[in-house]
């Protein structure tokens, strides 16, 4: 059975000889892997899933990068993610923005990398920052929220076409044989949505239903990513057609609980946390505590083994090398 064939048997809730596995990396932690254990280990890890954004962003001056929507980011010293410099609608208004048109060159050579280097997995095209953190990235976070309240056919207007660019970026990257689309979009705290559960029905459900429906149509799996709680909406994502969510915090969630109330509908894809166990605790402890989290969310299919997020720098190798221990040699 190929990779690709068991994350399906995952998806279609059927106990399988073995879990499903996607073991993420961030850049500084996969540059350090290859210096510390040698230029085949990222082959070697075994990931089951392949996915890429086509993203791309062009160089400036003084450690800063603009992307293909005229944002303007700091880059962190370390890590993948800056912090947004300028902001391109500085009034609640779309009237002197223009959006982007798609790159074909840059989604087809994406695509191309997903069916080579993807080879037997289960292979997803990813459009980052899908929504709300692309309307936030143009419009500064704390300025978007207060339209939700003050200016909701400006945010309805600003949706609509982050909605139309997306689908626009789908159609091209689904004359590939894909198996689905992975969005990413924090809405969650560690408590609660930022937005509330009422603004997110109101502006981004609708959105959502939009895109995922577009990629249903064409018999994808949708894969949805946000950190942070988002338990409120978890019936309105499943009703819309979600297949696999990801992040699934172990700090926010009940894993037996969650489990038990949408393990039926959801493949959740994560667990493993990066925000306390990987970091912090013994190679031994990594080991236990992922065979108890892939026993809990592996019961009767339905999981994808991974960390809640890309491995940042704090995590040590050690810890990485006892996970992936388990998740290669784990049966369920």
């Amino acid at each position: 059975m190929t990779k690709r064939e068991l994350v399906l048997e995952s998806l279609n809730h059927k106990r399988s000889y073995k879990l499903p596995y996607h073991v993420g990396l961030t850049k500084d932690v996969e540059n350090r892997l290859i210096r510390e254990l040698g230029e085949d280990f990222i082959d070697k890890m075994g990931n089951y899933l392949f996915y890429m954004d086509n993203g791309s962003f062009t160089l400036l001056e003084n450690n800063r990068e603009l992307d293909a929507f005229g944002v303007v980011w700091l880059k962190d010293q370390k890590g993948d993610f800056g912090v947004v410099d300028e902001y391109q609608l500085q009034e609640p208004s779309l009237d002197n923005y223009t959006f982007p048109a798609p790159s074909k060159d840059s989604i087809h050579k994406t695509c191309n990398t997903i069916m080579t280097k993807g080879k037997d997995h289960f292979r997803m095209f990813s459009i980052g920052f899908s929504l709300f953190e692309r309307a936030w990235s143009l419009r500064r976070m704390e300025n978007l929220l207060m339209d939700f309240i003050l200016e909701p056919a400006f945010v309805e207007e600003l949706f609509e076409k982050i909605v139309d660019y997306n689908i626009s970026v789908m159609d091209i990257a689904m004359e590939y044989p894909l198996d689905g689309i992975y969005f990413g979009d924090d809405w969650g705290q560690q408590k609660g949505l930022i937005m509330g559960p009422d603004y997110w029905r109101k502006y981004i459900k609708p959105a959502l239903a939009r895109m995922y429906g577009h990629a249903k149509k064409r018999g994808l799996y949708i894969c949805q990513h946000s950190c942070g709680d988002i338990s409120d909406i978890l019936p309105d994502l499943i009703q819309i057609g979600l297949d696999i969510y990801n992040t699934v915090q172990p700090e926010i969630y009940d894993l037996k609980n969650l489990k038990r109330e949408y393990g039926d509908s959801l493949t959740f894809f994560g667990g493993i946390s990066t925000q306390t166990l990987l970091p912090f605790a013994t190679p031994e402890e990594v080991k236990r505590e992922t065979r108890i989290i892939m026993d809990i969310l592996g019961e009767n299919g339905g999981y994808i083994v991974a960390p809640t997020h890309a491995i940042p720098d704090d995590v040590s190798t050690k810890n990485i090398l006892a996970l992936l221990e388990v998740v290669q040699a784990h049966s369920c």
